[in-house]
């Protein structure tokens, strides 16, 4: 039976001991990858299947926010998920509304609290990816009853039934 792989986590922090604190903490768990910038965290997004992305939100060139908004048009699979070590109002509304954020965390965090909330993350993507595949399942039935469908009316016409109307 093969081992189930494990979900991969993008820690992207300008502090790289934040990113290793977290790397250290949840290595075991999930595969975690690490960015010191936005830019690299993005550029990693291009070259790894990432799960889960995880930024901080203040940072030297860009905002967690406006990273996460932009994983989130070109990744939408991607959970995102915010943390800083200022709780501002507007950086949770504008999370929320801008980034389409799953969650977000204060600094510091209690380590039980960081497992759980990546955790309830890695949960939501393989729902989100378990309902994208029962779609695409769904679309496949409806394309073929359609077929079926338009093949029974030609066999209806040709054998001189009754007229279809749509």
């Amino acid at each position: 039976m093969k081992p189930v792989a494990k979900h991969c986590l993008l820690i992207v922090d300008d502090e790289p001991n934040v990113c290793d604190s977290v790397h250290d903490l949840l290595r075991r768990e999930f595969r975690v990858l690490k960015a010191n910038s936005a830019q690299e965290g993005y550029r990693i997004m291009q070259e790894e299947e990432v799960h889960i992305v995880m930024s901080d939100q203040r940072m030297s060139q860009i905002t967690g926010v406006e990273l996460l908004a932009k994983v989130k048009s070109k990744y939408p699979q991607a959970v995102r998920m915010l943390f800083t070590g200022f709780a501002d109002l507007e950086s949770i509304i504008a999370a929320i509304n801008q980034g389409h954020i799953f969650g977000f965390l204060k600094k510091p965090w209690q380590p039980e609290e960081l497992e759980g909330a990546v955790r309830l993350a890695a949960e939501e993507y393989d729902r989100l990816t378990e309902a994208a595949r029962e779609r695409e399942e769904l679309l496949n039935v409806i394309g073929s009853l359609q077929q079926r469908v338009t093949a029974l009316e030609s066999q209806v016409q040709r054998l001189g039934g009754p007229e279809t109307t749509h």
